[in-house]
């Protein structure tokens, strides 16, 4: 046996001892659910055909569920230009199964509906930190492919985004601006592209296609795809980052309904991919969500970098 096939079996053993030990492993439930126990959080992924991503996800120490339906880090609306593949990915047909190392593997099989093969794998890389590694391989060609995938939180956990200098000048270069509402803005939801490419693929019209037609308010660019939403009555906070070449946009619903009515239904979305497949061709995207006590924006950056830096390793 070629010794670096040799090395990589064993490390893959290694982390799938560490994984288990540590009680980071995925675990097969009840049909169409897998389970996991951290012992920082414990909750359910659904993987039925109906809903895809955790269901549930509760934080142990103050026994907080975390999540509203459809649930956290779930495959939603698929896109390319001029083409919605069906209503939403929730409802493809899917295969699940734990990997050797304890993670978390959804197929999506191409259909007549959606061209394109989606692997999604969740891996849990500490107690608080979650990782989805999404994986496309085009049967045919898939001109700015826009994978949307949607997280939605319980109550309380007001949401805000990392954001760059306005388009005049004004302002902090970069900060982190909360989701709330203002008359100058003409949207049902807030959208924060990476740049002036990414902002014509949201209004390339993709984002007309019924059901249920969305209109963004443009409010500024990122600094980099990094999404929070805190709940400060119980001191959580949980966010959702990604590389700049595997995200195009991060969007959000208003904290409160305008003006001053209800909460929004708290939820956070990442447009992964936002480049052309050729017909055989493959592409990976990959984020995380991190969820703390009490995290900092100083913090939340430091741990982005960290998140960066393995990345690139």
């Amino acid at each position: 046996m070629n010794k670096h096939i040799a090395i990589a079996l064993l490390l893959v053993a290694w982390f799938a001892v560490v994984a288990r030990a540590e009680g980071l492993a995925f675990q097969p439930s009840e049909q169409g659910y897998y389970t996991f126990d951290t012992g920082q959080f414990r909750g359910k992924v659904r993987v039925d055909g109906q809903s895809q991503g955790i269901c549930s996800l509760v934080h142990v120490p103050t026994g907080m569920e975390m999540v509203s339906p459809p649930g956290l880090l779930s495959y939603y609306r698929v896109f390319s230009t001029g083409v919605r593949y069906g209503e939403a990915a929730r409802d493809w047909p899917v295969v699940a199964r734990v990997m050797d190392d304890g993670a978390l593997e959804m197929r999506f099989p191409p259909a007549a509906t959606h061209p394109m093969e989606v692997f999604g794998t969740f891996r849990w890389r500490a107690a608080d930190t979650l990782d989805l590694e999404t994986t496309v391989k085009a049967a045919d060609a898939l001109p700015r492919l826009e994978v949307f995938l949607s997280s939605y939180f319980s109550d309380g956990f007001d949401a805000s985004v990392y954001v760059a200098r306005n388009l005049y000048g004004a302002g902090p270069a970069t900060a982190f601006v909360r989701a709330d509402w203002s008359e100058l803005l003409d949207g049902a939801y807030l959208m924060f592209p990476r740049d002036p490419e990414s902002l014509r693929v949201m209004y390339d019209g993709r984002w007309g296609i019924p059901p249920s037609p969305v209109t963004w308010a443009f409010v500024r660019y990122f600094a980099a795809p990094i999404a929070v939403r805190r709940n400060d009555k119980a001191g959580l906070t949980a966010v959702l980052m990604s590389a700049p070449g595997d995200c195009f946009a991060m969007s959000t619903p208003y904290n409160k309904q305008p003006p001053d009515g209800e909460a929004s239904h708290r939820s956070l979305y990442l447009s992964l991919f936002g480049r052309d497949l050729a017909a055989g061709q493959s592409a990976q995207s990959h984020c995380r969500l991190m969820i703390g006590k009490d995290l900092s924006d100083k913090v939340i950056l430091e741990r982005y970098q960290q998140y960066l830096a393995e990345r690139h390793r």
